[in-house]
């Protein structure tokens, strides 16, 4: 594609995007009639059918540590419904939908919450699988996705044509396997487990609802000057969520830092095939960082080296990498490598 061409496609998609709140390819929905609507669902007598059988795939899901069925259980979960009309009924100062969607939100909660709880309890699940633990340190990297996941999630309620776009929706910002990891910490480890997946959620909860709220002002519903004391309230809760996340966030860097340097490392190494990192583990104290590395290693290689002098050069490297001292400890597990040759 020449140069010409790119910048007159470049020229036409900016045109394009200028004119999403101005196109008449539909006709707009009423503030009304949407409130309406959006009360509707709230209000459907399926809502919580679909919320039982959504929790019981994800519980199995997270359990048997199938990624398939947990995202077929966020597409079935309804809880996406009552989080965009309290979004709505923010800016739109309708009491009725607000009161419905948040008692709806608060039920689904502690309903999600109590059978992920008597699921574990009564299958005697006691070990916790990646799928699991993969929700209990959120990092800003999933509030990025709740950011654009809310903002999809509104403009698909007030634009027919992109309403296909709701169960990408559900699939992107999980809202049920997190409640279901904290129903299943509470049956396994208490708190501990617990806590991780429930910041998780509110992280999902708060970005959604203020997301979707400033894509229906922009849409011309509701009252910028109104809705502002509302905005600013999500906003503070939201950065008050982030601290947290921002720690998780640098720890997850950090730790795919060190993980490149060990691994650039090993890679420059001759006997490099008489040894294996299997495992690397980084905990970020006040004033150093823990790296806590499993290494798989050859009797005879072990022999040739000095694991001391080896060890003070490899902390020395990654202590100036990261610009902060490394605290190094390694675990080594000798094993034999038998080679048997083709006849």
């Amino acid at each position: 594609m020449s140069w010409s061409k790119l910048k007159s496609f470049i020229k036409r998609e900016w045109i394009f995007f200028c004119q999403l709140r101005t196109e008449i390819e539909e006709e707009k929905i009423s503030e009304d009639k949407l409130s309406q609507i959006l009360l509707n669902q709230v209000l459907a007598r399926n809502f919580s059918i679909l919320l039982i059988l959504a929790t019981t795939i994800a519980t199995f899901g997270l359990i048997s540590n199938s990624a398939a069925t947990i995202i077929g259980a966020m597409i079935i979960a309804p809880l996406m419904i009552p989080i965009i009309g309290i979004a709505y009924a923010l800016v739109t100062f309708n009491p009725r939908l607000i009161s419905y969607s948040f008692i709806r939100l608060i039920f689904g909660i502690l309903l999600t919450i109590g059978i992920a709880f008597l699921t574990t309890e009564i299958i005697g699940y006691q070990l916790s699988g990646s799928e699991i633990l993969a929700r209990t340190k959120p990092t800003l990297l999933d509030l990025g996705v709740v950011i654009a996941a809310g903002t999809a999630g509104g403009f698909a309620k007030v634009r027919r044509s992109v309403s296909d776009a709701i169960p990408g929706v559900a699939i992107s910002v999980a809202l049920v396997p997190p409640l279901c990891v904290v129903g299943i910490g509470f049956a396994v480890e208490g708190l501990s487990l617990s806590s991780g997946s429930f910041m998780l959620f509110l992280t999902n909860l708060v970005g959604i609802i203020l997301t979707a709220s400033v894509v229906f002002l922009f849409e011309s519903y509701g009252s910028w000057k109104k809705a502002t004391a509302s905005l600013f309230g999500l906003l503070a809760s939201l950065i008050m969520i982030t601290l947290p996340l921002n720690f998780s966030f640098r720890e997850m860097i950090i730790e795919n830092q060190i993980r490149h340097e060990l691994a650039k490392r090993h890679r420059k190494h001759k006997d490099r095939e008489d040894s294996l990192i299997t495992k690397v583990d980084v905990q970020l104290k006040e004033d150093k960082i823990v790296v806590i590395a499993d290494v798989i290693i050859t009797p005879d290689r072990l022999d040739k080296i000095d694991p001391e002098e080896n060890l003070k050069k490899t902390q020395k490297i990654l202590s100036d990498k990261m610009g902060q001292p490394v605290e190094l400890r390694v675990r080594v597990f000798p094993i034999d490598i038998l080679n048997f040759e083709a006849d």
